[in-house]
């Protein structure tokens, strides 16, 4: 199936949470990285049940330090 993640295009597995989706594509840690699917802020306690659908659009926006 394919999703778009920050607008790439990729080809997940069916049946993919966003954690597994994160740590296909290099984010062990999950610390400071927030998901929009669709636009819609997933929350974090959600993303081990919530699984990805054909053609989903993922953001995923990470914290940095700066001023």
């Amino acid at each position: 199936m394919i999703i778009f993640i920050n607008k790439e295009k990729k080809e997940i597995q069916s049946n993919t949470d966003i954690i597994q989706m994160l740590r296909e594509n290099g984010f062990e840690d999950t610390k400071g990285i927030a998901i929009a699917i669709n636009n819609e802020v997933i929350p974090k306690n959600s993303w081990q049940n919530h699984l990805l659908c054909d053609q989903d659009n993922v953001t995923i926006i990470t914290a940095t330090a700066g001023g």
